[in-house]
């Protein structure tokens, strides 16, 4: 990425912006501290500041990789408010792309998750891009390659211990079988192609059906946090349903936390029992979600237990 970022700086020579590379070591390996200062003399050469961010601090004994992530983007997140950056250029490439989808596809994904990484994206307010997101890593190797630098290889990316690395080495298997990374990542521009679309008509269904909660629900308890809707949106299809009430429960939930699968089981509940004219409530995260006979659906921060 630094060889092609360098390239597009001289072409466009005085209207380049100002560029910076930062290089993130996790402190888990002995070898990461030299690697990083190689990256740094590669970067030299190509005329880019760079900057080594250290990740410091104790590290935990389960869960290292998804730690080390966290970490790495506040680093990241850190050193764009001090250089004043517009956002981070990373290079995730099409086999990349397709090593998420499996992992999000193992993880029981709904259909956001399959649509995997965007080229464009915000993490925990981070603007990210990543330009190569279709491009294979041999193109992106061959690149480094023809411009006189040897990419490091990360040894973790042998380690069979976590699971990237495990479908990784899957690789051969599901591509005999047509399942390649192009196929995955075309799957995925599929999906987020979906889930705008859907995102869109959910929008609307919670504009069309959505009810002040300040005329005639107080003595439901929707008085200081809740929201309700008209009982139209129980007949729109489940999958509007679903969205209205996750996005719901991301406004009303500081952080959300709600597992995909307890709130489709609540909402198979209630949609059921709208189906028998009967009234049902289940709890999902903190929230009370509730349908009447009519159809009129609640969510609510759930009272004190006995309450």
């Amino acid at each position: 990425m630094m060889v092609a970022v360098a390239e597009w700086a001289r072409a466009l020579g005085a209207a380049a912006p100002k560029l910076s590379v930062a290089t993130v070591d996790h402190g888990l390996r002995p070898e990461a501290a030299l690697e990083a200062a190689d990256v740094a003399e590669m970067a030299g050469e190509l005329g880019l500041d760079h900057v080594i961010l250290r990740w410091l601090g104790t590290k935990p004994s389960t869960g290292v990789q998804e730690a080390a992530r966290e970490a790495r983007y506040r680093l990241l997140k850190e050193q764009v408010e001090r250089v004043g950056a517009d956002g981070v250029m990373l290079a995730h490439h099409v086999e990349d792309q397709a090593e998420t989808v499996l992992m999000r596809l193992c993880a029981g994904s709904g259909l956001s998750g399959l649509a995997g990484m965007a080229v464009t994206a915000e993490v925990n307010g981070l603007p990210l891009l990543r330009p190569f997101l279709k491009l294979s890593g041999a193109r992106l190797r061959a690149t480094a390659e023809a411009a006189g630098f040897t990419p490091i290889e990360d040894p973790s990316n042998q380690n069979t211990h976590y699971t990237r690395v495990r479908l990784r080495q899957a690789r051969d298997i599901l591509k005999a079988e047509g399942l390649d990374a192009t196929r995955l990542a075309r799957l995925a521009d599929r999906m987020r192609r979906a889930d705008q679309a859907l995102d869109i008509l959910a929008q609307r269904a919670d504009k069309a059906y959505r009810l002040p909660t300040d005329t005639g629900l107080a003595d439901k308890g929707l008085a200081d946090k809740g929201l309700a809707w008209a009982p139209g949106l129980m007949d729109e299809p489940d999958e509007i349903i679903r969205r209205t009430v996750l996005d719901a429960i991301h406004r009303l939930v500081d952080p959300p936390s709600t597992e995909l699968l307890k709130v489709e089981a609540c909402l198979e509940a209630l949609s059921d029992a709208r189906k028998k004219g009967e009234k049902a409530r289940r709890t999902v995260g903190g929230l009370l979600i509730s349908v009447d006979a009519n159809g009129l659906l609640m969510i609510r921060a759930e009272g004190p237990r006995g309450s």
